[in-house]
């Protein structure tokens, strides 16, 4: 009996071979654009975003939110909505912050942004710190069970116990990128407390995750070489090879949503314990090829992505698609270890149908071993 998508994909993350490649496909961002903006496809108007890549025939990473939240306690937390903007107030005893985000339509209903950060000055340390010592890790697996449900066998739900990890929060949600490095320079107790801080309540989150039935936990997200080399292996690694440790002896396998500039990067992924490296996205997307990809990363860890997104927009040809799909098998032979994906997305420009193009070729050309 054809192994299913979903065990096609489980197998190759945990280094199994496979009959031939498997696909995850996503394209959250293509289908909240067009389901916000009323301009899906009239064969798919009223489908879901599961069933158009059914019909696609492609495996499907389901994207998920963290199956862990946060609720805050001794404190007040008000929320006051303004059109698209949203502005939270955490109260505390000792002083007040907030953070103001926007939801941007432009990919979907889903996504907001962080229009004024959580962190301001550097009054804001205390408060702060308050704030995330008083969160409580609460359960969501409800939302997960029936994402699981929905996908059955075609494929699996992209999520863990929390989608950075603690001084990627650090850098991107609370401080933003600029303000961190410029605060690391002249603060770096304070920042490092911080990181801290966070790290302790990733941890309370990863032991109620753990309960849970998911296989692979994301356990980060939006890497990329200019911002993250600098602070990787200081920061990072540390924390990453603490996290898969404890991952690995309740059997669970380690993810990372690395979709950006990885020539820097690559390097030192190995000393990072992560067992797949998904959303990979290459030349010409990116300076480093699927070969350069492999031969970086190594055989032990498992590559999930490698169609860069511009590839379905219409400035690439049908022939430039299938030229491509083809040399990127050439380029991964044998092709264990390796699970097809976008990297990261669907734009919303992009061609569905070449998701399903996508089923062809693998089927085509697709078999294990690849021919080199």
């Amino acid at each position: 009996m054809a192994m299913t998508h979903r065990e096609r994909i489980l197998a190759t993350a945990r280094g199994e071979k496979t009959d031939k490649l498997p696909f995850g496909a996503r394209i959250d961002l293509w289908y909240g654009y067009h389901k916000a903006h009323g301009t899906l496809p009239e064969k798919y108007r009223d489908w879901s975003l599961v069933d158009i890549l059914r019909d696609q025939g492609a495996g499907i990473l389901y994207r998920g939110y963290a199956i862990v939240k946060e609720k805050f306690t001794d404190m007040e937390v008000i929320e006051k909505i303004d059109g698209p903007y949203t502005t939270t107030e955490y109260r505390t005893p000792i002083g007040t912050v907030s953070k103001k985000e926007v939801l941007d339509t432009s990919e979907g209903v889903l996504v907001k942004y962080e229009m004024e950060k959580l962190f301001k000055s550097a009054k804001d340390y205390p408060i702060i710190r308050y704030v995330y010592e008083h969160a409580v890790p609460v359960d969501d697996f409800a939302t997960y069970h029936r994402m699981k449900a929905e996908v059955g066998e075609d494929g699996l739900v992209g999520t863990g116990g929390t989608f950075w990890s603690p001084v990627q929060r650090v850098m991107r949600e609370i401080m933003g990128y600029e303000v961190f490095f410029y605060e690391l320079a002249d603060r770096p107790a304070e920042v490092e407390s911080l990181i801290e801080v966070m790290k302790d309540l990733s941890r309370r989150k990863l032991e109620l995750a753990i309960k849970s039935d998911l296989e692979i936990f994301n356990i980060c997200a939006n890497w990329s070489d200019d911002i993250h080399t600098p602070v990787f292996r200081k920061y990072f690694i540390p924390w990453f090879q603490e996290t898969c440790d404890f991952l690995h002896s309740h059997g669970r396998l380690a993810m990372a949503h690395v979709d950006g500039e990885m020539k820097r990067l690559n390097p030192m992924f190995k000393e990072t314990g992560i067992d797949v490296a998904e959303a990979i996205t290459p030349f010409p997307q990116t300076k480093v090829t699927m070969k350069e990809f492999r031969e970086q990363l190594g055989d032990g860890v498992t590559i999930w992505g490698g169609i860069p997104s511009i590839l379905f927009e219409p400035q690439y040809t049908d022939a430039q698609f299938d030229d491509f799909i083809k040399n990127m098998f050439r380029e991964m032979a044998p092709g264990y270890r390796f699970i097809v994906g976008m990297g990261d997305n669907l734009p919303f420009d992009g061609d569905i149908e070449r998701v399903g193009r996508v089923v062809e070729l693998i089927d085509r050309y697709g078999r294990l071993p690849l021919a080199g």
